[in-house]
């Protein structure tokens, strides 16, 4: 591959600075057209922003014709996101999701992930046509109907490029055509949070057989597919977009050591108050690939009177606050199977006994964990600090 002297800011390349100046670019193999050194380095969703827009606008003053932007990643890894904030920020591109080209005709066992789903030859077909300088018909898929409902007209936008997004917009069939090659990745654990979160609002599924689906199929297709097809990639993001940031309304849970009697508890309440008891069991599971000693994201599966519920769960500390924003799924104990085979562990199995006194103000739980031999002290609703504070 023969060099070029075009960098990011037209200086020799230094390993820190600007962004800008942190890769350059060279001439393709028996082509005339320009593509970027690959960056070493993974970068963040908001780095990795900032290249992409940069190498867009250096390939579209070195190259003639279209810029074609390849946006690959396993599902639920933030590449719709991570398209659209680019749209934003340049309004004049065009987007092609791959998703609009799915075949409901080849999907074997709802396995929509099977590269073989896609129809390509339309796909190639359109991508020639922008080529050429024509206007394409795209189609539009929907997922709750499982089919294409129509086309839309995409033109040649102003800005020359395109970008291809979809979990194979870096396969074999289409690499030869890009001029930049992204891939996001988010780690196992988040991309299954978002493509249960995802799914349920978009295809109306239930959240147990997405997670199946992805242990079954989503997984296993990854591994052999995908994430070979995204070594290729020019610029590598790592995407730590956190799905429970948009959630308006957390739990505050005051949590404490001290002991506290059953008449000290009942002093608080209204005279309507309710008592109960209840023990249930936690299952906590270790994410692929993180240090159980550093792990602040275990998944938790609780076991209270047969029923299964599996919670996405994150703590935010704001002494003596612990903000908890949760989810969570009712599922079957068969679902166990499932994450262990997408590489996760079980970490501990504790057994909570809880007395619990609640009214229509606040709902505090005497709890006591066996394993470790402790009791606690919990008071839980969604009330504003200022109240909970006064427990």
């Amino acid at each position: 591959m023969a060099q070029d002297t075009s960098r990011g800011a037209e200086a020799p390349r230094r390993p820190y600075g600007l962004l800008r100046d942190q890769f350059q670019l060279v001439k393709k193999k028996d082509s005339n057209r320009y593509e970027i050194v690959p960056v070493e380095d993974t970068l963040s969703f908001e780095k990795g922003f900032f290249i992409v827009i940069r190498a867009c606008q250096l390939l579209a003053q070195k190259n003639d014709g279209l810029i074609l932007v390849g946006i690959a990643g396993p599902s639920g890894a933030g590449k719709t996101l991570f398209t659209v904030k680019v749209l934003n920020f340049v309004p004049s591109i065009a987007v092609i999701p791959m998703d609009n080209y799915n075949d409901s005709s080849r999907i074997v066992d709802g396995n929509f992930d099977d590269p073989r789903v896609t129809d390509y030859e339309t796909l190639l077909d359109n991508i020639h046509g922008l080529k050429a300088g024509k206007s394409v018909q795209v189609p539009i898929y929907d997922f709750k109907t499982t089919s294409q409902t129509g086309y839309r007209t995409v033109e040649v936008p102003s800005s020359r490029i395109v970008i291809i997004e979809g979990i194979y917009a870096l396969s074999e069939r289409l690499r030869p055509l890009l001029d930049l090659r992204v891939s996001i990745t988010g780690g196992v654990h988040s991309d299954l949070v978002k493509r249960v979160l995802r799914d349920i609002q978009r295809a109306g599924q239930d959240p147990e057989e997405i997670i199946h689906q992805i242990s079954e199929t989503v997984h296993p297709m990854y591994k052999a597919f995908i994430e070979p097809d995204l070594q290729t990639a020019h610029i590598k993001i790592i995407s730590k977009f956190n799905p429970f940031s948009g959630f308006q309304n957390p739990t505050y849970i005051l949590k404490s050591t001290r002991s506290s009697t059953d008449e000290q508890i009942k002093a608080i309440l209204s005279e309507k108050f309710r008592e109960t008891k209840e023990e249930t069991y936690d299952i906590y599971l270790l994410p692929p690939g993180e240090d159980p000693e550093a792990c602040h994201s275990y998944l938790r599966m609780r076991n209270r009177d047969g029923k299964y519920n599996l919670m996405f769960e994150q703590w935010v500390t704001d002494s003596p606050f612990i903000i908890s924003p949760r989810i969570t799924f009712e599922v079957s104990v068969r679902l166990l199977g499932g994450l262990m085979a997408l590489g996760y562990t079980i970490a501990s199995i504790l057994k909570r006994s809880s007395h619990i006194f609640c009214d229509d103000r606040v709902n505090v739980k005497m709890d006591w964990l066996e394993q470790l031999n402790r009791h606690y002290v919990q008071v839980l609703r969604n009330l504003n600090r200022r109240t909970l504070s006064k427990f």
